[in-house]
């Protein structure tokens, strides 16, 4: 599925559809990608401006890593649909096939590999929406605020894709490794967003 050459309505249409694919993995990887952008956005609107003189530098920074991040969440993106479609297929194979059940494992795996590109894709996106939310044009920091929480809701949305299919795999070495990075991620998110909602409180946008 060409989800880059798709128009919004054309990818809202298809993820309407009685089908399983494109899924929440693909639409998380989107809004992160929708987060990369705005937080991008920002970084531009203050880079030039003399007031924000100081901030060059780091928004050059922003600038270099959003745009390597949208690039890789429309990959990934794709990506989440293809290791959907391995899984179905897997699990189409005759359950007397013998080769069925090592099938239907590695392509678990993969499915929830690919989330975990994106939750730690969120991760990065927040980490430099600290940053545009700090030191960023303030005339644009509604939009700086907007990406993380776009960031943060790909992050949930990515880490709901994680463990469903973790339920299903047996390795259990693998699933704990996996526990246990997603919940280091989870930590790391949860302290950036808690730091970039006090800076929403003290300039007063939230009611």
């Amino acid at each position: 599925m060409d989800i880059k050459n798709m128009t919004l309505k054309e990818f809202c249409d298809k993820v309407a559809e009685k089908s399983p694919v494109p899924g929440g993995g693909a639409v998380g990887a989107v809004v992160a990608a929708l987060a990369a952008s705005l937080n991008q956005m920002v970084a531009n609107l203050t880079i030039g401006k003399k007031k924000y003189s100081d901030y060059q530098e780091i928004m050059e920074e922003v600038l270099e890593n959003m745009e390597y991040s949208r690039n890789k969440l429309q990959e990934i993106a794709e990506k989440d649909i293809a290791a959907f479609d391995k899984v179905m297929k897997a699990f189409k194979l005759p359950k007397d096939d013998p080769k069925r059940e090592e099938l239907v494992q590695s392509s678990l795996k993969e499915a929830a590999d690919v989330p975990f590109e994106l939750a730690r894709e969120a991760r990065n996106i927040l980490k430099y929406c600290r940053i545009t939310s700090k030191w960023g044009n303030k005339n644009a920091i509604s939009d700086a605020y907007s990406a993380s929480e776009l960031a943060k809701a790909a992050f949930r949305i990515s880490m709901y894709n994680v463990l469903i299919n973790l339920k299903s795999i047996k390795d259990k070495e693998f699933v704990e490794k996996y526990i246990t990075e997603l919940q280091e991620l989870k930590n790391e998110v949860k302290g950036l967003y808690s730091e970039i909602r006090e800076w929403i409180k003290e300039n007063e946008f939230e009611i």
